[in-house]
């Protein structure tokens, strides 16, 4: 199955390209790349100096693609051929078994190993979260509990500490100044809202709970800044 992050790829590469030979005149990050279907900042939660990172690869596959005389329509080919091959793979998989017989599966055998999947880790933790927000626990002890406090909670009680980290996200544009995790899911970083536990939300993810108060491209990892209070 074709993963997230070859998708990604795939999408940096042709924004490359575009911007190589000219078809687009905007700048990577750019007001007009809110509504491109191939700015990256729409598929993933990762902070912005890892998303330049990604981007500074991608110009190299780029370059090289480039140096083929047929090069640009490769990219197109490969990208094509993957999304067919996408289309067969599910095809064939609702054909065998539907999607509840799947993930009920796959539950059971991580639950047979002693493991759970990874949004039953994510539910675990605000689980644990909103019980020690229940308690008034001032994790920062600045005399107030609010999503500082439970972004270092949620930071504490995830388990897998190189998959998550703590973000800041502050857009005077919206009024956005928020504490908040990212998780790495699928080798995707997703935007976590750990307050959506007690707040009753019908989800987790930072892009449901605020819409578009939330601002991706604003992210920044501020994990170092408070790990003074993971105790």
């Amino acid at each position: 199955m074709v993963s997230y992050s070859s998708s990604l790829h795939l999408c940096a590469v042709e924004c490359s390209l575009r911007r190589m030979n000219r078809r687009c005149k905007e700048r990577f990050g750019g007001y007009a790349c809110n509504d491109c279907k191939y700015n990256i900042n729409r598929y993933t939660d990762a902070d912005p100096r890892q998303v330049e990172l990604f981007m500074v690869q991608a110009e190299m596959s780029a370059g090289v693609i480039q140096a083929t005389d047929s090069g640009h329509h490769m990219v197109f080919i490969i990208f094509i051929s993957l999304c067919l091959l996408f289309a067969w793979i599910s095809y064939r998989n609702e054909k065998q078994q539907d999607s509840y017989t799947v993930n009920s599966v796959t539950n059971t055998i991580l639950s047979s190993k002693g493991g759970s999947t990874q949004h039953e880790i994510i539910m675990n933790t605000l689980r644990q979260v909103s019980k020690d927000h229940d308690r008034k626990i001032d994790v920062n002890k600045d005399g107030e509990i609010n999503c500082i406090d439970a972004a270092i909670l949620f930071y504490k009680y995830y388990p897998d500490k190189n998959n998550v980290c703590m973000e800041q996200n502050v857009n005077p544009s919206t009024k956005m100044n928020h504490l908040f995790n990212c998780v790495r899911i699928n080798g995707v970083w997703k935007a976590i809202e750990p307050q959506s536990g007690f707040t009753n939300q019908h989800s987790y993810y930072m892009k449901d709970v605020w819409g578009a108060k939330y601002d991706n491209s604003k992210n920044k990892d501020v994990t170092r800044d408070y790990l003074q209070y993971v105790k």
